[in-house]
């Protein structure tokens, strides 16, 4: 009896009332379009570029389901064209994702770069001047790193040089602890005001309690 009431006073009387912003809301998954490649720029490359296909087929629903997606209209085709040597490891443009063969011949473990540059291709937001273009990039990082390869190593964030402007890893990092600390619902939420064209920072506030600078202290400081 004693044990049963000694349990029952570790319980707790009341429990937290906004159980959702702990939990990461899920679009649903979307079929992946026809994928295609194009090596013959690079034909060397083919093993590599069959490699990155099987893997958008199998992440764009995974992709589309991390997002808010609600009314997006997939590409009819994927093109994955692989170049012997451009200016950067890879880039998006619509539904064709360009990728530096050079790149892939001296980094030929980074399939990961394929899921950043095909979630830009899920993203398609309309051109607006409230689309900060460090939070695109942000949340395409932040789908890669903390999605596709959550056990890969995780940035050292400088508290006093660094900003969550800085775009890439160092924005995904602080969305990825923004996130898990204040609400799973706020990468797919910033993703939805994009997609509609609107500003998407009053979100930080409306989902956190606090403003995007004050979240940035907080992580900040988190590296002391």
């Amino acid at each position: 009896m004693f044990a049963l009431l000694l349990t029952a006073s570790l319980i707790p009387t009341q429990a937290p009332t906004d159980l959702k912003k702990f939990v990461y809301p899920l679009e649903i998954a979307q079929k992946a379009p026809r994928v295609t490649v194009d090596v013959s720029d690079f034909p060397e490359s083919k093993a590599w570029g069959d490699a990155a296909k099987g893997l958008v087929e199998t992440w764009f629903p995974t992709v589309c389901s991390l997002l808010a997606t609600e009314g997006f209209h997939p590409p009819k085709e994927i093109k994955l064209v692989i170049k012997k040597e451009i200016s950067a490891p890879a880039w998006a443009n619509g539904g064709t994702i360009t990728i530096s063969g050079k790149w892939i011949t001296q980094h030929p473990d980074d399939l990961g770069m394929v899921v950043h540059e095909l979630t830009h291709v899920v993203q398609s937001y309309p051109g607006s001047k409230s689309t900060p273009g460090w939070l695109v990039e942000g949340i395409a990082d932040y789908i890669r790193w903390w999605r596709y390869e959550p056990e890969a190593p995780r940035p050292k964030v400088d508290p006093v040089k660094s900003k969550y402007t800085d775009s890439y890893r160092t924005t995904a990092a602080w969305l990825a602890w923004t996130s898990r600390k204040y609400n799973m619902g706020l990468v797919p939420a910033l993703d939805r005001s994009m997609r509609k064209g609107e500003d998407p920072m009053p979100l930080f506030e409306q989902l956190t309690g606090k403003n995007a600078d004050d979240l940035w202290s907080e992580f900040a400081a988190s590296f002391k």
